[in-house]
């Protein structure tokens, strides 16, 4: 069984993503096929400019989006086997943008390498799905905060509205506040990530059924490594390509 994360903001799960059963209506770039995306395409245009890795990644990670209405749980998710990035049908144009900036950096991530082996033990795997979500989550709210002090409020209110993600947007806000540094609001809404158990528990038990399911699929025995470091320091990278300051939470019980 291939799983997909019935959550808000879907999971790119590594290596084996869902692949679609479900109706598509696709487009590859400069994705006009789509008319439903230009409104996005067009108020995103100004944080492609100024981040323009998120441009590339669009142009050489992406091989299509995907509109799809049977989506019931997730609002989208990447797919690394076809490359493909879907979008659930009638998304609010702010929500919409939010979705699509965080499955590109998925897409992003995943061409950097940095999805996890299944070598790893089943938590060090899903510590790993922790960072790569807490980390996408990061990234679309550097480019809602990008849009808000350029006058368009509507991805950040999304973000700030959305119940898995609202947390996460406060504290980016008051460090933001606090700071002015983009990286250390970055690191704190990293770390924020982590505060919320609902969120834990939700991509806990995701995490660990799509590892259950590669690892029963391909009959591999269990493994025990440990998450490295260093995967912290490959991954955390703001939409502008600089690194911010991330690292694994220290253990709380959840993972004991």
């Amino acid at each position: 069984m291939r799983t997909r994360l019935a959550t808000t903001l879907a999971l790119l799960f590594c290596p084996l993503a869902p692949l679609s059963a479900e109706p598509l209506r696709c487009a590859p770039p400069p994705f006009d096929d789509l008319p439903e995306l230009q409104g996005t395409l067009t108020a995103l245009a100004p944080a492609m400019q100024a981040f323009p890795t998120l441009q590339t990644a669009l142009e050489t990670r992406v091989r299509e989006i995907c509109i799809s209405s049977q989506l019931r749980d997730a609002q989208g998710y990447f797919e690394p086997e076809t490359r493909r990035l879907v979008l659930s049908d009638g998304l609010s144009p702010g929500l919409q943008q939010a979705v699509l900036i965080h499955e590109l950096r998925h897409a992003q991530q995943f061409g950097m390498g940095s999805c996890p082996s299944l070598d790893l033990a089943m938590t060090d795997y899903a510590q790993a799905v922790f960072a790569m979500e807490a980390d996408a989550s990061v990234a679309s709210l550097v480019v809602a905060r990008y849009l808000l002090d350029n006058g368009q409020p509507r991805m950040w209110e999304a973000l700030i509205a959305w119940p898995l993600q609202g947390d996460i947007a406060q504290v980016f806000q008051q460090a933001w506040t606090r700071h002015a540094d983009l990286g250390a609001a970055a690191a704190q809404a990293f770390d924020a990530w982590f505060d919320n158990p609902a969120r834990l528990q939700t991509y806990y038990v995701a995490s660990c059924m799509d590892y259950l399911d590669q690892t029963e699929r391909d009959h591999l025995l269990p493994q025990y490594q440990h998450l490295s470091p260093a995967f912290y320091d490959q991954l955390c990278r703001l939409p502008d390509g600089r690194a911010y300051a991330c690292a694994a939470p220290e253990k709380d019980g959840f993972f004991d």
